[in-house]
């Protein structure tokens, strides 16, 4: 694997551009087997909402971020990436980020194979730096373990309309809040914060991954594929059961009969989708999201470090207003 030399450190601000261009060198600088799957990677661009709060995380008092806060938000954003292409193999997506998926592209085998390859070059690049930070690497281990868990959950409780508000936010806080809290608690420990900030940075990612995840929720009922950039309306057809479905089901019970294991035609899928939004599943889902946004704004407010309070409120504002 080719190293990218970085300097010691560079401002919040240019930060980006460098953590996209590592991961670029890293997914291009690929055994030539599985280039191409590499190359279809590269050009699918995403908002990388987790490096964004690592690199903010990691800033210290005069807003610089260390060269191990980018090599690690690159590799955590290869980590999302692999997540993403197992779960269109699971989901059958055929659009990820509004381009055609690993797996529809390339075949299944393929892209199982891609997304492990991806965890590995994840592993790769934190390598070095775990070395320096081994007491920490156990937290790391268990939030990755946290996601799987997560991925697991939501295959078990596939097409059931039983799942409860309670089942599927546990769902949820591993599938999605687990990486988002694990980019901010890497942030926090790479630009040095106190212990109660690194406490108050965790729980701040995982309140930003429920807000995330809700909203994408949201996204699926109300969206069309260009603003969503992926498979729109598809939740409900592949029978994953999500916030807005559960509270629609709340108040009219009929619907589960409606759904009969998930077997039904385009049209009927489509009356189903527009009796959860007039039953109010998506605007109570959404508001739920903003239960989660206040108590992200307190755990915001408690943070010692003024900087990174700064540097952190308009990536949550960003994530909290999607368009959808």
């Amino acid at each position: 694997m080719i190293k990218m030399e970085l300097p010691d450190k560079i401002p919040f601000d240019t930060s980006l551009p460098v953590v996209t261009d590592l991961i670029n060198r890293s997914l291009l600088q690929s055994e030539k087997t599985i280039a191409n799957m590499m190359r279809h990677l590269s050009a699918s661009k995403g908002k990388q909402y987790r490096a964004q709060l690592l690199l903010a995380a990691a800033a210290d008092g005069d807003g610089f971020v260390s060269k191990d806060a980018l090599t690690t938000a690159a590799a955590i954003e290869i980590l999302h990436l692999a997540t993403l292409v197992h779960d269109d193999v699971i989901d059958n997506s055929s659009t990820r980020r509004g381009r055609q998926s690993v797996q529809s592209r390339f075949g299944k085998k393929p892209a199982v194979i891609c997304g492990d390859y991806l965890f590995c070059k994840c592993f790769l690049m934190m390598a070095d730096i775990s070395k320096r930070y081994q007491d920490r690497f156990l937290d790391v281990a268990q939030g990755m373990a946290k996601i799987c868990m997560g991925e697991l959950r939501q295959y078990e409780h596939n097409r059931d309309t039983s799942l409860s508000v309670m089942e599927y936010l546990r769902i949820i806080s591993g599938k999605t809040a687990a990486l988002f809290s694990l980019s901010l608690y890497a942030g926090g420990v790479l630009g040095g914060s106190e212990e109660k900030d690194i406490r108050l940075l965790t729980w701040l990612g995982f309140y930003i991954g429920m807000i995330f995840q809700l909203e994408d929720d949201c996204m699926d009922y109300r969206s069309d594929l260009a603003t969503a950039g992926k498979n729109v309306q598809k939740d409900i057809t592949e029978g994953v059961v999500t916030l807005p479905l559960i509270f629609a089901i709340a108040k009219k019970p009929q619907i589960r009969s409606q759904l009969q294991n998930f077997s039904l035609s385009p049209e009927d899928y489509q009356a189903i989708i527009s009796e959860v939004c007039s039953l109010g599943g998506v605007d109570m889902t959404l508001d739920m999201a903003d239960r989660y946004y206040g108590k992200a704004v307190k755990v915001l407010d408690r943070l010692s470090d003024n900087k990174k309070r700064t540097l952190l409120r308009p990536i949550l504002e960003k994530v909290k207003l999607r368009n959808y």
